[in-house]
């Protein structure tokens, strides 16, 4: 039985969403439901469901899927409409799921190269997933949209615009100010909230970006050794780009304008240089680096991101200490990031460090979701 509390401002067109988010979440992957789709200042459309799979230890896999739950579908125009969607945010996949029962549908999405879900499964999906306990993105913004951050801005504006940067493409540029976010939120809550409320709960989702990002970012130097991967984070995370001579890029520019203008003998762009490097070597991002960069996180990460995903759209929110052991380090990380105390939200400072330490062997679980496409359509 649908939980009292949830889903209580979805209409049929979202009740299929969720259905369809539920089933995706069941089948492992990660899953947002309206990703905001903008190019500079212009809201363009919305993703009705972005889905993340790590299909094995070095490969992962998105995925958009459109969702049309009306009498009249107008499946042809949606195949043609999320096939350029797909190009636009750069998707493994593109998918469209219609109650459309026309029968040349399905020909045509497989000349396009687009998935389908039709209304054959579609009614399974909807008549097993269709009774959520889980909070829906409606339930969730209309909680939001009178929770201030700061000025004028709520938390239901937070997310939708940190979500938009999703449409493009996860880059360090979106890890790094996922990390704000929830570093931001996790201290207001500290300051404003007795126990855990609705600014913990989207701290938790960011939190969950997050290590997504991270699983992301980090695949394509999973074999690769550990000082490589160490400076591949630190310079995402410091400069928003991995460019492994970008500390030194910035450092022979501060050097040449000290030279030039202040110091000709050198002496002042040396200290520069030997003080940048010190500082280097303390900054707050140092813990979420060594994290990011061991060969076993990547599995972690997915862990810790759904676990977080799914305790930020439980009615009753979750406590810290109830959560998953990769959650609790996730969680964790970002605190030291902010300069958190720990106690508050994991407990003993001595545990709460012990976790992070801890070297979990990665056993490369591999997974490959298999979903109910017609056949005619892959």
């Amino acid at each position: 039985m649908m939980n009292e509390f949830a889903q209580k401002n979805v209409d049929k067109g979202g009740a299929l969403e969720e259905a369809l988010r539920h089933y995706f979440l069941g089948m492992g992957a990660f899953v947002i439901r309206g990703v905001p789709f903008k190019q500079g200042k212009e809201d363009i459309t919305d993703i009705d469901l972005w889905v993340y799979t790590r299909a094995n230890v070095h490969a992962r896999h998105v995925s958009i899927v459109d969702i049309k739950n009306k009498k009249r579908a107008k499946a042809f125009e949606r195949i043609v409409w999320v096939k350029g969607l797909q190009a636009a945010v750069g998707a493994d996949d593109a998918v469209v799921a219609t109650t459309s029962s026309v029968d040349a549908v399905a020909p045509f999405a497989k000349r396009l190269g687009v998935k389908l879900l039709s209304k054959g499964s579609l009614a399974p999906i909807q008549a097993r997933y269709g009774n959520s306990v889980r909070l829906s993105n409606e339930d969730i913004l209309d909680r939001w949209r009178n929770v201030n951050i700061r000025g004028a801005e709520t938390l239901k504006s937070r997310w939708l615009t940190s979500l938009a940067e999703l449409s493009t493409g996860i880059t360090f540029a979106a890890l790094n100010i996922w990390v704000d976010d929830a570093a931001e939120l996790y201290a207001l809550s500290i300051d404003r909230e007795r126990k855990p409320g609705e600014l913990a709960r989207a701290a938790y989702f960011f939190s969950a970006l997050v290590a997504i990002a991270a699983d992301f970012l980090g695949k394509g130097e999973v074999f690769s050794e550990h000082e490589v991967r160490r400076s591949f984070f630190k310079n995402g995370l410091l400069f928003g780009r991995p460019d492994p001579d970008a500390s030194k890029k910035f450092t022979d520019f501060a050097e040449q304008l000290v030279t030039e203008y202040l110091d000709q003998s050198g002496a002042s762009a040396a200290r520069i240089r030997s003080g940048f490097e010190r500082s280097l070597e303390n900054l707050s991002i140092n813990s979420l680096v060594e994290f990011f960069s061991k060969p076993a996180a990547g599995r972690e990460l997915v862990d810790g991101a759904i676990a977080l995903e799914a305790a930020s759209f439980r009615p009753d929110l979750p406590q810290p200490s109830e959560l998953g052991r990769e959650a609790r380090t996730i969680i964790g990380l970002i605190l030291d990031y902010a300069g958190l105390p720990r106690a508050h939200f994991l407990g003993a400072g001595k545990e709460a460090d012990r976790e992070v330490k801890t070297n979990v062997k990665d056993g490369d679980k591999s997974s490959t979701l298999e979903f109910p496409f017609d056949k005619t359509s892959t």
